[in-house]
């Protein structure tokens, strides 16, 4: 959010100073970590009318953003599965995106899922295709926007409230000193899988947990959906690594042979409420709180900070 941020500014004749805690060379940031899904309709179950409209007015953004910094990205669709013995849990998938009258989805049954994922089709009899949602390479991103958002100074850890200048942003997310931010730990697996052939993001519906696997290019893929409770920034435990690899088999066998590049946290920062707020505390504008959704709804947070640092400047 800061670099995104810092990158409007820019264009906007302003100038701009980061301060990152973390090392160049050592990234800490959930957004380094994550996925990076465009996925608004897969997270429609744990998600207000409010969330759906910013990640809605996001998707032409961020076509635009990537197009312009050269970042690969894809809308696709994300391809939501449930082995036979879970298929009630597609079904109710299903319910859901009918009572909230989503209309961007179709229904897959064996032939139509051989077509549109053949890689998938031999596991899995049903599936739904959220036609709209997609994927960006976040480290790509971060990568385009270094050179793009200002001068970045690497391990400053600073208090906005120390700071002098026309205007402080605050995007520390879960590092934030602001009481009512909870951390919530999420854990992935980067894998090489030259035996797997995904094109779309897929999630696996589990009574215990969503996995889901994010495709990159040169069969690269990133495995995860934990959701941990916690602010300790600790490894990947045991347990979150058993349940990703192994729902990553089942999925597709093929990852049986693939090689761990990468075991990673990050922590989420989320209100009570889980939804994000851009809003003064005295002279310093915080934006936080983007919990699961940071890349789904970016665009639309960077605009409305945008709004705020417009009327600052003026």
């Amino acid at each position: 959010m800061g670099r995104l941020i810092g990158w409007q500014c820019v264009k906007k004749q302003h100038q701009v100073t980061l301060y990152e805690k973390a090392s160049r060379n050592t990234p800490q940031s959930a957004a380094h970590v994550a996925a990076s899904l465009l996925a608004s309709t897969s997270e429609r179950p744990e998600s207000d009318d409010a969330y759906m409209a910013m990640a809605r007015s996001s998707r032409d953004v961020w076509r635009a953003w990537c197009d312009e910094l050269s970042v690969p990205y894809a809308f696709d669709g994300t391809l939501v599965v449930a082995h036979p013995v879970d298929v009630s849990l597609l079904e109710k998938f299903e319910t859901t995106l009918r009572r909230h009258r989503i209309p961007e989805f179709v229904k897959l049954g064996g032939p139509e899922l051989q077509e549109v994922e053949p890689a998938l089709a031999s596991h899995f009899r049903n599936g739904i295709l959220l036609e709209t949602e997609g994927w960006l390479d976040n480290r790509a991103l971060l990568e385009a926007l270094e050179s793009r958002c200002g001068n970045i100074l690497y391990e400053h850890s600073v208090e906005p409230e120390d700071l002098s200048a026309d205007c402080v942003i605050d995007c520390r997310g879960a590092g934030s000193t602001n009481p009512e931010i909870r951390a919530i730990r999420g854990e992935i697996i980067r894998l090489f899988a030259p035996e797997v052939n995904f094109t779309h993001p897929i999630r696996l519906l589990h009574p215990k947990y969503r996995v889901y696997i994010a495709p990159r290019s040169n069969h690269q893929y990133v495995v995860g959906a934990t959701q941990i409770e916690s602010s300790i920034e600790c490894g990947v435990t045991v347990q979150g690594a058993l349940e990703l690899l192994s729902a990553a088999y089942s999925v597709n066998p093929g990852f049986q042979d693939a090689e761990i590049t990468e075991i990673a946290t990050g922590l989420r920062a989320a209100f009570d409420d889980n939804l994000p707020r851009v809003q003064w505390h005295s002279s310093v504008l915080e934006v936080n709180g983007l919990y699961r959704h940071g890349y789904s709804i970016g665009p639309a947070i960077v605009g409305q900070a945008m709004e705020q640092i417009q009327a600052c400047a003026n």
